[in-house]
């Protein structure tokens, strides 16, 4: 809360640091799952509890999905 208190009367815009935070995660996700995806279908990383093959092309999907909703954000701009 201090911080907050800091930025606030330093001059920031709150709502803005919130709105860039949000786009900021949303760029970062998709390499996060696919390196999740990765290491969780890894039979060295995860020995015998990898992921089953549904739950595998569940995240391939997402991390497309999210990497075309990331790139159409920034054709638009």
């Amino acid at each position: 809360m201090i911080l907050g208190l800091v930025f606030n009367y330093a001059g920031f815009n709150a709502v803005k640091m919130l709105f860039l935070s949000a786009v900021l995660n949303g760029v970062l996700a998709p390499p996060l799952i696919v390196l999740v995806v990765l290491l969780t279908s890894s039979k060295a990383v995860m020995g015998n509890r990898i992921n089953p093959p549904w739950l595998k092309w569940l995240g391939w999907a997402t991390a497309a999905v999210m990497t075309v909703a990331a790139v159409a954000m920034f054709a638009t701009m």
